[in-house]
């Protein structure tokens, strides 16, 4: 404290003034390291031209880390979950099987409807800005979309979003109600503030739990549906799977065209992933047949009009794969990996040690892990494990008293794991892709615990989970049956996942 003397004097003081510029580059980039990458990154660049030399570099040291990390496979990873609870001052209903479009260029994320319980729809449109954190509602006009879930959500680049068929319960009286399907095509335009209807007889049916992407083929963007489950105009309920191929031109010509199809196909399917690889290529993952859960990749060429199937290149195909659910994967690119999440499978036993010797297993040693002695995975492929390995007898589980306070056998056992495949060889002269190695045995503070039906987006170096429906066993509440302790809630947690030592 000054003297007051001092200041009755109004003596001048000197005092050694820093400004930001002053500061080292080293600090500089320290600290937009925890920018967010979106709206900050846009505005640092525009200070000066050293500002502008610095964003460059964090920009390419985060996309750098965050993307090597995902696809080193020789190194622990670890996965750092940020969750943001739903606001408050809106009514964000918790929901699952909803519609979920990432925009770069708006540095947003649309979510659109979904279903709140399994006799409730919903139509609402929201927008989260990724920037901010912050959820806004967007109140549009124009032919608004039924209540509906399980339909697909795209962006076609031309300054539209494209949504396509979907379910919703019908009430048939107090009583009793039915599933319908929707064949619907609207689209939003961000211009406009508005949706349109586009009616076509020509178009796929009532459709629901397909994939839809965007390709540019032949200097024309198209839409490509395939798989799903569908119905018919007389009778809009689930009837069958599909492994049918469909393209949608745009808004103006609004044409559908079933694709012909030479050679072998995909099994009919629902619930799986697509994606678009280049102008030529498209694939699809995962899903789930009417006898099986799906883990095939297939790669489709416009070029030869033909599928092709392309090998797991694991000893055995289920080696470090997902659990058997119909999860959603998202592509980071250019990393070339396929990222889903999953309940947590077994410790790797010794046979896989041996096998996989070129992996770095350290990280499951930790000491936790060790006292865990968690179980295997309960998953269909277990069958096959036992023929492969010999039987163990596991020790009781006991939890760590380091975080006894926190977590209990329940909680670590149902938590998220990473998965990750390697698609960075389905081009080569032998083409395959590779489940890696797990690269974290648990995630502790996930916000889920064995969720389904969520959505799970990548933009600029991070993760975006969000809803589901979480499966816990809480003794507290009411069983279900005597039989039953599983329960299952609806949730409503936005989630940020990173990897490594990227901030959020």
């Amino acid at each position: 404290m000054l003297d007051s003397n001092i200041m009755n004097n109004n003596d001048e003081i000197n005092v050694d003034v820093k400004y930001i510029e002053d500061l080292p580059e080293e600090i500089l980039l320290r600290i937009f390291r925890y920018l967010p990458p979106y709206e900050d990154y846009a505005s640092i660049r525009l200070v000066c031209r050293q500002w502008e030399r610095l964003w460059r570099e964090i920009k390419t040291w985060r996309r750098d880390t965050f993307h090597n990390n995902l696809s080193l496979s020789t190194a622990p990873v670890s996965i750092h979950w940020h969750s943001i609870d739903p606001p408050t001052k809106f009514n964000l209903t918790p929901r699952f099987s909803h519609s979920v479009c990432y925009v770069d260029s708006k540095r947003m994320l649309y979510v659109f409807g979904g279903s709140r319980d399994m006799a409730t729809s919903l139509n609402d449109f929201w927008r989260l800005d990724l920037s901010t954190r912050s959820w806004e509602r967007i109140l549009a006009t124009g032919r608004y979309p039924p209540p509906k879930s399980s339909a697909t959500f795209i962006d076609d680049e031309n300054g539209n979003l494209i949504l396509f068929g979907g379910r919703s319960m019908i009430y048939i009286d107090d009583i009793h109600i039915r599933e319908q399907l929707h064949s619907e095509l609207h689209s939003y335009s961000f211009e406009r503030n508005s949706w349109s209807l586009h009616d076509n007889l020509n178009e796929p049916g009532p459709i629901c739990d397909h994939s839809a992407s965007m390709i540019n083929v032949n200097n024309q963007k198209r839409m490509i549906v395939f798989g799903g489950n569908t119905g018919t105009r007389e009778q809009p309920s689930p009837s069958q799977r599909t492994n049918d191929l469909w393209q949608w031109t745009d808004i103006h010509t609004n044409t559908w065209t079933m694709i012909q199809v030479d050679g072998i196909r995909p099994e009919p399917r629902k619930g799986h992933s697509q994606f678009t690889l280049n102008s030529e290529n498209i694939f699809i993952v995962g899903g789930s047949s009417s006898t099986r859960f799906c883990h095939d990749v297939w790669l489709f060429s416009f070029q030869t009009n033909q599928w092709t199937q392309i090998p797991v290149n694991n000893p055995h195909p289920h080696d470090f794969a997902p659990n058997n659910d119909d999860s959603p994967y998202c592509m980071a690119i250019p990393s070339c990996i396929l990222v889903t999440f999953g309940r947590i499978k077994r410790h790797p036993t010794e046979n896989e040690r041996n096998m996989y010797s070129q992996y770095d297993f350290s990280h499951c040693d930790k000491k936790s892990r060790e006292e865990l002695s968690l179980p295997p995975s309960s998953s269909s492929d277990e069958s096959d494990e036992k023929t492969r390995y010999p039987v163990t007898t596991h020790k009781r589980s006991i939890i760590p008293s380091s975080i006894k306070t926190k977590y209990n056998m329940i909680e670590i056992s149902g938590g998220f794991q990473i998965y990750r495949l390697d698609l960075s060889n389905i081009f080569s002269l032998n083409p395959c892709v590779t489940w890696l190695p797990s690269k974290c045995t648990s995630v502790f503070g996930s916000p889920t615990h064995s969720s389904l039906y969520y959505s799970l987006i990548c933009a600029r170096s991070e993760l975006i989970l969000f809803g589901g429906v979480e499966k816990r066993k809480l003794h507290l509440q009411k069983k279900l049956s005597e039989n039953d302790i599983r329960y299952q809630s609806i949730s409503g947690t936005l989630a940020f996942i990173t990897i490594s030592n990227i901030p959020l």
